[in-house]
């Protein structure tokens, strides 16, 4: 079953994604952690910074058995990847780039890396 973890008041709740009903609250988010591992509930993906990610409606996200992302319900998040940089979602966005250039990326909100481009930068040839 997936959980996640909502602080409230300086706790941790931990809750049920289908039905908002609060399964357990503790004083420390680890405590929760420990639950949620203890009791085989599955917990939305974490950040390199130990945050839950979230998707941009705020749902947390999590990774299925074959590693990809997907909502509580099972959506599965197409054009999205995870950022190398700080495990957080990226989204795939057409940007400008330094020579005004349109250019399709993906755009981490979390930490602003941009990375996965197409097309990607012409190499310039060294000289003939």
């Amino acid at each position: 079953m997936r959980v996640y973890i909502k602080e409230i008041d300086g706790k941790y709740q931990l809750v049920n994604p289908f039905t908002s009903e609060v399964i357990s609250e503790f004083t420390d988010i680890s405590e929760a952690v420990k639950y949620a591992l203890d009791n085989d509930l599955q917990l939305p993906l974490r950040a390199v910074d130990g945050e839950f990610v979230i998707d941009k409606d705020g749902n947390p996200v999590y990774i299925n058995e074959k590693g990809i992302l997907e909502l509580a319900d099972g959506t599965l998040l197409e054009g999205f990847r995870l950022c190398p940089r700080c495990g957080w979602i990226a989204y795939w966005k057409e940007i400008l780039d330094e020579d005004k250039e349109p250019r399709e990326c993906y755009i981490c909100p979390h930490c602003s890396n941009v990375f996965g481009c197409t097309p990607e930068p012409e190499e310039i040839g060294e000289g003939d």
